[in-house]
């Protein structure tokens, strides 16, 4: 097994899907993760299936003020490049469920509206963000979580950017539906991506992406259009 520095770009990437599939997981319209420095990793190259990162680190929930969570995790990045990378984790500790009310609070609002919610972008051009959008945009980032997982490589690092429209389906069932058309950026190669992704969320349930794709490229000049 290869030793690998803390620090080094590889392990820093491979953190951050780790976290972008915890986010998916566990991520609420008030409660969002990220990693904090990498203390401790090794990578080990398996032949005919590619490489995996073994990762220690914490997580903190950026939006509360919460002691942050030892966790461990392994990432594999396979051979084949239209694979899906393998993570798995470990947490010390199970979050606890500190934002029920506030949950509650916002899904009883978003099931109350007789017109669905329309919006565009999330943050604005200023990068602030209306108090009431800023469950939509956590709910939207932890959307991203999933397409940044799944469409993650060793030679890539997505960061969500805009929410550029977010359209509510008025719905029967339990869960709020949201479609949303994301920009999301990959730092590497610095291309922009344009996602269409369809989310159901409720607060006894959780996050489910129903479903998402890869939109037409965009025209840089039309980012803020």
């Amino acid at each position: 097994m290869a030793s690998t520095t803390p620090y080094s770009y590889m392990t820093s990437r491979a953190a951050g899907v780790v976290v972008s599939r915890m986010n998916y997981d566990l991520g609420r319209p008030h409660r969002i993760y990220e990693h904090q420095q990498v203390s401790k990793s090794s990578m080990k190259s398996i032949e005919g299936e590619g490489n995996t990162y073994h990762l220690e680190f914490q997580i903190k929930d950026v939006l509360n003020e919460k002691p942050p969570i030892p966790c461990t995790a392994d990432v594999l990045y396979y051979t084949n490049k239209n694979t899906a990378p393998k993570v798995t984790y470990n947490l010390q500790t199970k979050p606890e469920n500190y934002t029920a009310a506030q949950d509650k609070t916002f899904y009883n609002r978003m099931k109350g509206l007789t017109e669905p919610l329309t919006a565009g972008e999330i943050p604005d051009n200023f990068g602030t963000v209306a108090p009431d959008m800023k469950p939509i945009l956590h709910l939207a980032q932890a959307a991203c979580g999933l397409v940044k997982c799944e469409n993650s490589t060793e030679e890539t690092f997505y960061r969500m950017t805009v929410i550029k429209r977010v359209q509510q389906v008025i719905r029967d069932a339990a869960a709020v539906e949201l479609h949303f058309h994301m920009l999301i950026h990959e730092n590497v190669s610095q291309e922009m991506e344009s996602w269409f992704i369809e989310v159901l969320w409720d607060p006894s349930e959780g996050l489910r992406v129903k479903n998402y794709h890869r939109l037409p490229k965009i025209n840089p000049d039309e980012n803020n259009s």
